[in-house]
């Protein structure tokens, strides 16, 4: 072969010899799959935290599945001859094509019947709660905006149905609390019987002395009527004034989570003129709400999340940490709530091109 047709064989050897690009995906696709599930999980809910301020209905869609399929195709054609008789010359010939398709595919599962029922409108377990406050949450952030009362104390609420400026009894609870956790002086456990009837235990350790010899344990015992001296207590869920060794905890749904926080949403002046949404509850004017939520007529330049309702803008600030923290205890809500039976998702097999 002479050396003009064998350059024409190169490019067959280099296609032959072309590795998978499929492994170089990954670490580009699994971060920017993550970060657009995250974002759009973050403006979906505040999105229905602004639809309850104006009394629209609230829809949530998961992402159940993501299949992410790429095909690459090439074909080249090269070809070479020689034609003697009329005095010899070298011909050839080569073609290339290909096509590169990026197909992904999302399945979005829309919470519906009692899905709905179980994520969204029943009330958060207490057992849940400490869960979240043993997992490092602050216990007093975690209760003001997951109960409506402990042992009969009323917390404060911001919903304009039921706006309750909340018993100081309440308040002192969480803070005393708070001081037990930041000592690890509080702990949490679930106890399963042979009936497979879970009970959750709240019980106050010994690292720094017996639970009684501490004046704040004193305290907390005298507010919630708990029997003096004990080191652990049964919680349940009840609107009950609880007492002895029981704490009744009032816990409130996801969807009275939402309302709370729909609350803080600062409307536009004409949408509170023209009656289109809630009024802020006026019994609670002047206090800071649970979480701040602008709005204004243009898209805001850095925030932590942003959607457009109508023809406004609502956000939150990304430098506004209280919020930020008010607003991703919400999304841990929702994962820690039971959304019925698992489906058997469907296996997906995606052929080798």
């Amino acid at each position: 072969m002479r050396p003009r047709l064998a350059l024409l064989a190169v490019p067959l050897l280099a296609l032959s010899a072309c590795a998978s690009f499929g492994p170089g995906t990954i670490a580009r696709d699994r971060f920017d799959y993550n970060t657009a599930v995250a974002d759009s999980w973050k403006q979906q809910l505040l999105l229905n935290i602004v639809r309850l301020r104006y009394g629209d209905n609230i829809v949530f869609l998961d992402v159940a599945q993501i299949v992410s399929g790429y095909t690459f195709q090439g074909t080249l054609t090269a070809n070479a001859g020689r034609n003697a008789p009329f005095g010899g010359y070298d011909s050839g010939s080569l073609g290339a094509q290909g096509a590169y398709i990026d197909r992904p595919t999302i399945t979005y599962a829309p919470l519906t019947g009692q899905q709905y029922m179980k994520a969204v409108m029943s009330p958060i377990a207490p057992s849940a709660i400490l869960f979240l406050m043993q997992a490092g949450y602050a216990a007093d952030a975690v209760m003001r905006m997951s109960l409506d009362s402990i042992n009969g104390r009323q917390n404060r609420r911001w919903a304009p149905a039921r706006a309750h400026a909340g018993d100081p009894e309440f308040e002192r609870v969480v803070q005393l609390l708070r001081e037990a956790q930041r000592s690890g002086a509080v702990g949490m456990r679930v106890d399963v019987d042979k009936a497979n009837r879970s009970t959750t235990v709240l019980s106050f350790g010994r690292r720094t002395g017996t639970a009684t010899d501490r004046p704040e344990a004193a305290e907390l015992a005298g507010l919630l009527g708990l029997e003096p001296g004990a080191d652990e207590y049964v919680v349940t869920y009840g609107m009950r004034s609880g007492g002895g060794r029981d704490i009744d905890m009032g816990t409130r749904s996801p969807l009275q989570i939402l309302s709370e926080f729909a609350s803080a949403v600062e409307i536009p002046q004409v949408h509170v003129e023209d009656g289109s949404a809630y009024p802020a509850p006026g019994a609670l004017a002047g206090e800071r709400p649970p979480m701040r939520i602008r709005s204004g007529a243009s898209p805001p330049d850095d925030p932590f999340t942003a959607v457009r309702y109508g023809r406004y803008w609502y956000w939150i600030e990304r430098t506004d940490l209280e919020s930020k923290r008010a607003f991703s205890f919400l999304i841990g809500v929702f994962n820690f709530m039971e959304t019925g039976k698992a489906e058997a998702l469907p296996l997906v097999t995606i052929p080798a091109q």
